[in-house]
């Protein structure tokens, strides 16, 4: 069924998960399915509107770029259309990853954000973590790895589904990660993500310092 995925996912939703196996095995079984459900069942447009936001700040469209928790690419393929030239993505599934390959990413890789990634310290210009910060997923703590792989300088685009922005913590996070002088926030906004369920997103754009 199309749904099947969609389906185990709404049953991690309602609790918190830190379990890896799970949530690999949702994917493997979403992943020939996910984009008709993203687009299809759920309306979502956190990819084009976060490459969106992006664009504004990065004028440099060759800058090397990371997108974890690529999934099946979608925003790779908005990044392309961008007219962004380097980029490479990661996710926690190689079935989602298999569907990524023909949408302009340079290097693709197996990761979880949460067990630390297999990236140097300040190896890009820019990240982004479309769709990962939601339900039973991961938490605020996976902030610490993307400023970790960032360049001082560079940017983080992250989107927080809202249902978990201030349950989970990501506001408290937010505001620690600049108090301590980390992070510079150009873009906080709350936005469409998902038009179909009516799920709102808060969109953010932090400068590294």
């Amino acid at each position: 069924m199309a749904d099947k995925g969609l389906s185990l996912y709404d049953n991690l939703a309602r609790g918190r998960s830190d379990n890896a196996a799970e949530i690999k095995r949702i994917y493997r079984d979403w992943a020939a399915h996910y984009d008709a459900d993203n687009d299809g069942t759920l309306g979502t447009v956190s990819q084009p509107t976060m490459v969106h936001f992006l664009a504004n700040y990065i004028t440099d469209k060759s800058l090397k770029l990371l997108d974890v928790g690529c999934g099946t690419g979608l925003v790779g393929q908005h990044l392309k259309q961008a007219g962004f030239t380097q980029f490479d993505g990661t996710d926690i599934s190689d079935k989602m990853l298999e569907q990524a390959t023909l949408r302009g990413y340079d290097n693709l890789f197996l990761a979880n954000i949460v067990e630390g990634l297999p990236v140097a310290d300040d190896a890009y210009e820019a990240c982004l973590c479309v769709g990962v910060f939601t339900h039973g997923h991961v938490g605020p703590e996976g902030f610490d790895e993307l400023t970790r792989i960032t360049k001082k300088g560079g940017f983080i685009g992250f989107t927080v589904n809202e249902d978990v922005f201030y349950k989970d913590g990501f506001d408290n996070a937010i505001a620690r990660f600049v108090a301590d002088g980390l992070w510079d926030i150009k873009l906080h906004q709350i936005s469409d993500y998902m038009t179909k369920k009516n799920v709102k997103g808060i969109y953010v754009i932090a400068e590294v310092r």
